[in-house]
């Protein structure tokens, strides 16, 4: 028959497919589709499945996702195929629909599936990173809601240029009318496209300076959508605009000064601040605004001052009055002032008459029932409070944070707002935050995981749903289990709004084994064996645990163990592991693993109990135990669960931290090696410390023992002798040059990794007025340098626009800017501020090299060879310039990389010839040495020739971790395991940061897995758990060799270049 054909040329397509001839599967499986009846849905979705799989092994994910959409249209509950969708839409970056069918999955397999729960898990991760990018770690706790947004942004400007447009509508130019609609209609989602519609269309550049207002906008709602650093871009672009005028300059620095106090940067706020006061002294928007940032750092005084001369330039401010009143009586507990404090609320009383309207009249009754709280009159604070929120119980709750108000105190008010009719639903949601905060407060996880759930249930957009999912901070105490059951929660939500069937909650009940399906209980017969009294105790015992009568059923678990045949060891074991999933719901945890390691001892290859067992002992903190019982588990159940390798990973990175946290308590740090420190010298060519060296007639007498220090490269030496000058009692009477000191300090802080007192000192030189130009840029360098550290690039390039406002011709501001540009991959833009810095200073070597490094990689990138043997061409002359140290040795490896990249490995090998002849014994040579180790590894692999230069990299300089983790890497791959371990462990002694501490320890813990599954069961699994954890070599060498910038210096392993940021 037809269908016969059909499923004979699937057949053949499945041989093909096995063979990896994925073409040859796709014409088969072509020929079943073409030649199946039509009514033969089910076949027909399976041919198209199986095309669909031939296709992704192609990559061609388009034919994927067809494919897999036409085997659903035919049979809607395909599991394979909505998985292979998923999975490719995922890949795709269309997160929204990945999660759409993978929640499809899970609802057809009840939930069930943990590797489909987590495999959501994953993509709701990446859905919120995509939706609300963690730009600052001072987030504002409520999402943005129509009442947040007008409270805290558009009735906390009096004075907007762009708010009092609307007043005026027949002013409103044509172009901007749009936006300004969306913002008169509360339309606030659709305001940032709107603007960026304008912004990006061809004719804005020619538009009036009034344009300038649409980016202010945008960048208005940029801030409130928690998107700081596109906020920031704009204003920058407003306020360094020609054409803008005094109302939208003081604006912008208004919003630009509140975006620093959110992230904060709170000393960079109040320079706005001051800029905006030079241009208008009489704004009260700028004293509002300041008074805010004063009371967010707790100096009442001066926010008070600030919030009254608020009031003084706008009398019908009323934020303004609202905040004065606050400020005042704050003010007046704190300093024991009985009068003002009477005044305020004589003043308050006033309001309330005044004020009619919300959320004024409900800002008042707030403020009010606190004060009355605070002086203890609890009955008419219960009164004002139910006032507020009779009036309008979603401007309510957010006053009741607004004011500090105690969460505990309001707890029964926000309960009486979310029962009041006339709630919203955003201020429901609003809600169930606040009382969520106040059980995890109380210790009550249960409570607020309830309450979180319930939220959901309100959420009427897929953006409220993921915005609180992904605001949970219920998901940090939970376990794996719970955050399954957190996901399903979230799923059955998610699925209201894509028409998803069938998503009620099915039974809930505790997987238990037995002998066999489950009997009924029926009265016992004398005849019974023990075996069998056995079982229906056991049966017993089931029926009491999915019902959550846990006690009962260890009895009757008990019971079966006690009357069991000894002989009976299968059913001993599970009786064994029953009871002990029963003490786990007790958390009786010594008693879980008791009886989980009973039933082992009776069956060692029981799955169950060595998972249950696993899982106990991470709670407990046995992580090396519970890695070793999932280990275990994969290995009798030959890898055929993806979920248990993922547990074993995680497992392993959860006590690769416990390792590293233990060491790094204990750990003393070192400094970078001598070229690592030369080479960071040198990219600095203004810098005002180490430019002192090259006049020692004009060093002062207090600092030449540092100094003489830093000449001398005793670089160990230099923290001391700058902390015995500091802590010196005449320190406060030295000249302002004392302040390069704590320059140099901060230095060699951060080049040893201690950030904390890097950052402390930086601050307090940005801090004193006295400081000059020159230290204060480069302490502006230095500190966006520990930003970059840090990941945190918004704040490195606010730095960087510091510097800039200081000096704009100061050549090493964009030299670091350049190699922030580097490491990111934004090569024009790095060539643009490499050339300035040359522009502004000619003589900068390491400008120099970097911009001719960087005509290549812009060469490469394009694929242009004519380009590419130019560059080269050109960085070759760079060789005749810098013939020294530490800028020659910069050079060649620059030069290796470049000549390894095009394959020229015989070239490259004859410059490193050169220079290690130059110098042979320079301990900077050590570097040299692995550099070149990286490219024989390029060029022949596994070479002995790579370890030979390994080893005269460690004679040159034995603290050189980078190298011992790469000869550890050699060794694992020769199977060599005690070796591997010994090689990691050296490497751990001398590694520089956490951050390469944790992939050392990353390393050696998992070369201990290898040695333990060899120990265990022979050679048959060695080097899988390596293989699969990604230990490769060609991995750690790429770390090496695949780095945009030179010689480590961002990450203090002078030994490796790193991630983070090199001269």
């Amino acid at each position: 028959t037809p269908l016969q054909i059909a499923q004979k040329y699937k057949i053949a397509g499945n041989v093909h497919f096995t063979l990896g001839k994925y073409n040859e599967a796709i014409a088969q499986y072509n020929k079943a589709i073409d030649i199946c009846p039509k009514e033969n849905v089910d076949d027909l979705a399976i041919f198209y499945q199986n095309r669909a799989a031939a296709y992704e092994q192609l990559k061609k994910y388009n034919s994927v996702k067809a494919d897999c959409t036409k085997a659903l249209e035919l049979n809607p509950k395909y599991m394979k195929a909505l998985l292979r969708r998923a999975r490719i839409l995922e890949q795709l970056g269309d997160f929204e629909a990945a999660l759409k069918d993978i929640t499809t999955a899970c609802i057809h397999e009840n939930f069930s599936d943990q590797a489909s729960l987590l495999k959501a898990q994953m993509i709701l991760e990446k859905l919120v990173e995509q939706h609300f990018p963690k730009k600052s770690i001072h987030r504002i706790f409520f999402m943005p809601t129509t009442p947040v947004i007008e409270i805290y942004y558009i009735r906390s400007f009096s004075k907007d240029p762009i708010l009092s447009r609307l007043k005026y509508p027949e002013n409103i130019p044509e172009f901007i009318k749009k936006p300004l609609q969306a913002l008169k209609n509360k339309e606030y989602h659709n305001i940032i496209s709107l603007c960026t519609e304008i912004i990006e269309s061809p004719k804005f550049d020619i538009l009036p300076p009034s344009k300038l207002e649409v980016l202010l906008l945008r960048a208005t709602f940029y801030s409130i959508w928690h998107n700081y650093n596109a906020a920031i871009h704009d204003l920058n672009i407003i306020l360094s605009s020609e054409d803008v005028c005094d109302d939208i300059r003081v604006n912008a620095l208004i919003k630009r000064a509140h975006v620093y106090v959110v992230i904060g940067t709170p000393e960079m706020a109040f320079k706005d601040f001051e800029l905006a006061l030079i241009i208008n002294p009489s704004c009260s928007d700028i004293y509002y605004h300041r008074g805010l940032a004063y009371k967010k750092i707790r100096e009442l005084g001066k926010a008070k001052r600030d919030f009254e001369q608020a009031v003084e330039y706008n009398p019908n401010f009323s934020m303004a009055h609202m905040q004065k009143w606050y400020a005042n009586y704050q003010f007046a507990l704190l300093n024991g002032n009985i009068y003002l404090a009477e005044i305020t609320v004589r003043d308050v009383e006033k309001a309330i008459d005044k004020y009619s309207n919300s959320p004024e009249c409900v800002c008042c009754y707030v403020l009010y029932a606190e004060i009355m709280f605070e002086t203890q009159q609890y009955q008419k604070a219960d009164i004002y409070f139910v006032k507020a929120i009779e009036k309008d119980p979603d401007c309510a709750v957010i006053y009741l944070l607004l004011w500090n108000c105690n969460l505990i105190n309001i707890e029964k008010h926000v309960i009486k707002a979310l029962k009041s009719d006339i709630c919203s639903v955003e201020g429901k949601l609003r809600g169930f935050e606040v009382l969520r905060m106040i059980e995890i407060k109380r210790g009550n996880i249960e409570e607020a995981i309830r309450l979180t759930n319930m939220a959901l249930t309100f959420c009427r957009t897929f953006k409220e749903l993921l915005y609180m999912y992904s605001e949970d901070p219920t998901k940090i105490f939970l376990d794996t289990k719970l955050r399954f059951k957190q996901i399903v929660h979230f799923l059955r939500s998610y699925s209201r709004f894509i028409d998803i069937q069938n998503a009620e909650e099915s039974d809930k009940h505790i997987p238990i084994d037995s002998d066999g399906p489950s009997k009924m209980l029926f009265p016992a017969a004398e005849s019974k064996t023990s075996l069998q009294k056995a079982q229906k105790y056991e049966d017993e015992g089931n029926i009491y645990l999915k019902t959550q009568k846990y006690n009962e059923a260890i009895a009757q678990y008990t019971k079966a163990i006690d009357i069991c045949p000894k002989k009976n060891k299968d059913e001993l074991a599970i009786f064994y592991q029953n009871r002990a999933a029963a003490y786990e719901q007790l958390k009786k945890y010594s008693s879980v693993k008791a009886d989980c390691t009973k039933a082992l001892e009776l069956n060692p290859k029981y799955i169950k109990a060595m998972l249950c067992r696993a899982r106990v002992l991470e709670q407990t903190g046995d992580l090396e135990a519970a890695l070793k019982d999932m280990i275990t588990a994969c290995i009798y159940e030959e890898f055929s669960h993806p979920i248990f390798l993922v547990k074993v990973e995680i497992i392993l990175k959860n006590l690769v931290k416990q390792h590293a946290y233990e060491n790094w308590a204990n750990k003393k740090l070192l400094m970078p090696n001598k070229l690592s420190i030369e080479c960071y010298i040198i990219s600095y060519s203004k810098d005002p410390v180490f430019s002192k060296l090259r006049c020692p007639e004009n060093i002062p007498e207090f600092f030449k023992k540092p100094l003489q220090a830093l000449k001398d490269a005793k670089y160990d030496d230099i923290i001391p002798l700058c902390t015995e000058i500091i802590e010196s009692p005449e320190f406060n009477t030295l000249p302002s040059t004392k302040l390069e000191v704590l320059l140099l300090r901060a230095t060699f802080y951060s080049l040893l990794g201690k950030r904390s007192p890097a950052f402390q000192d930086l601050e307090c030189i940005l801090n004193i007025k006295y400081a000059s130009d020159d230290v204060k840029i480069n302490a502006l360098l230095k500190k966006a340098r520990l930003y970059l550290e840090l990941d945190d690039l918004n704040m490195a390039f606010i730095n960087f626009e510091l510097a800039i406002s200081i000096n704009p011709h100061y050549s090493d501001i964009y030299y670091h800017r350049g190699q922030v540009y580097m490491h990111m991959g934004e090569l024009n833009k790095a060539k643009h501020d490499f050339e300035k810095a040359l522009e502004y200073n000619p003589n900068f070597s390491m400008a120099c090299i970097q911009k001719c490094y960087t005509d290549y990689r812009i060469a490469m990138l394009n694929k242009d060879v004519r380009l590419v043997e130019a560059a080269v061409r050109a960085f070759e002359k760079v060789f005749e310039k810098y013939t020294n140290l530490p800028e020659c040795a910069f050079c060649y490896q620059y030069y290796c990389k470049m000549m390894s990249e095009t394959l020229q490995y015989q070239k490259a090998h004859i410059y490193f010839t050169k220079i290690i002849k130059k110098y042979p014994k320079d301990v900077s040579m050590s570097s040299v040495y692995l550099q070149r180790a990286c490219l024989q590894f390029d060029w022949s692999d596994y070479s002995e020739k790579a370890v030979e230069y390994l080893k005269k990299a460690i004679e040159l300089d034995e603290k050189c971790s980078f190298v011992y983790k790469l000869l550890g890497m050699v060794e694992m791959k020769k199977g060599n395991i005690e070796e591997t371990i010994r090689l990691f462990d050296k490497a751990l002694v001398y590694c520089h940061t956490f951050e390469e501490l944790l992939h050392l320890y990353y390393l050696r813990d998992t070369a201990r897995i290898d040695l333990n599954v060899k120990n265990q069961f022979g050679d048959k699994y060695v080097g899988f758990f390596s293989h699969y954890l990604g230990l490769r070599l060609s991995q750690i060498t790429e770390e090496q060799n695949s780095k945009e910038d030179g010689w480590n210096i961002g990450s203090k392993d002078g030994d490796q270049p790193t991630k983070v940021i090199e001269p």
